[in-house]
């Protein structure tokens, strides 16, 4: 659960105890002071002077009274749809630092506020889908990345060149990439960011998926990528249950190939769209807003 929502469910909980002291205790007091006033006024309570007597108790109203927005506000976000900010480069060029994106909750699931356990199952994550989830080593801490292996689905990057054995078939797939010819133009000059020269976008094929990635060439990888068991260096089966997530700033993106896979139950939402961009150095960038590929 990240600071956000628990201060959420905390404010939630302080202005229900208030809400419900209100409605069984004080509101009945004030509604037999209102009455009194009227029964000992020889002429009729005008409308401000009601509302001064229904009002007495106007701090404790005004927290209970926040408790109806603040419980909405905390099922859509349990259940249906959370904002989240974009803080790192890893994602470009689908995903620029200082976007915020809407991530649909329920797309795999209604699930336990708390725990993250399915109560409802609705889908499972298909070949493409970006998504966020729990950091695996920091369940804390929420990544955001695209789903490039399903369960069963082996695995295998070398040389900066990925490929996929879908589960159930015997050849590895390669995964074609069409760098884009503009691309050093487009992205140096939209991109607020420092890009190297040598980083370039393009369309990967991902079996049928089309997405936009980018590559910079002369970026090395900061560490050594995880190893599974006894099998090849840059090879990894995707267990069941499990899930192998990437970013599309291939040479800049801490993600399965470095710390293994994503569980089923450490998945929040998928991406659907942006309904923010903006740093305070490029500014808003209204040209950002809209869906997700």
């Amino acid at each position: 659960m990240n600071t956000i929502t628990l201060i959420l469910y905390v404010a939630t909980g302080l202005t229900a105890v208030f809400w419900f002291l209100d409605l069984l205790i004080f509101k009945p007091k004030r509604k037999v002071a209102l009455k009194q006033a009227e029964i000992s006024h020889s002429i009729p309570l005008t409308r401000k002077e009601k509302e001064a007597i229904m009002n007495s108790d106007g701090l404790l109203s005004s927290i209970a009274s926040c408790f109806p927005v603040l419980f909405v506000v905390l099922v859509v976000r349990s259940f249906a749809y959370e904002p989240f900010r974009i803080p790192s480069a890893s994602m470009m060029p689908t995903l620029l630092r200082g976007d915020f994106v809407i991530v649909e909750k329920f797309r795999y699931g209604l699930r336990n506020p708390i725990t993250n356990n399915v109560w409802i199952n609705t889908s499972s994550p298909k070949r493409g889908d970006i998504v966020v989830f729990k950091y695996p080593e920091k369940p804390e801490i929420d990544y955001i990345k695209r789903i490039i292996g399903l369960p069963g689905d082996a695995i295998m990057f070398k040389g900066g060149e990925l490929f996929i054995k879908p589960n159930g078939e015997s050849e590895y797939k390669h995964i074609t990439y069409v760098q884009d010819p503009d691309s050093l133009q487009v992205w140096n000059k939209r991109n607020p960011e420092h890009l190297s020269e040598y980083g370039m976008t393009g369309t990967e094929n991902l079996l049928g998926y089309e997405h936009k990635i980018m590559h910079d060439k002369t970026s090395r990888p900061p560490e050594m990528f995880f190893v599974q068991g006894n099998r090849p260096y840059g090879e990894w089966v995707v267990p069941e249950g499990h899930y192998f997530a990437m970013g599309d700033n291939r040479e800049n993106s801490r993600d399965s190939r470095f710390w293994g896979f994503v569980p089923d139950k450490n998945l929040v939402g998928r991406a659907v769209g942006i309904w923010f961009s903006g740093t305070m150095d490029a500014g808003i960038r209204i040209d950002r807003l809209g869906g997700l590929e």
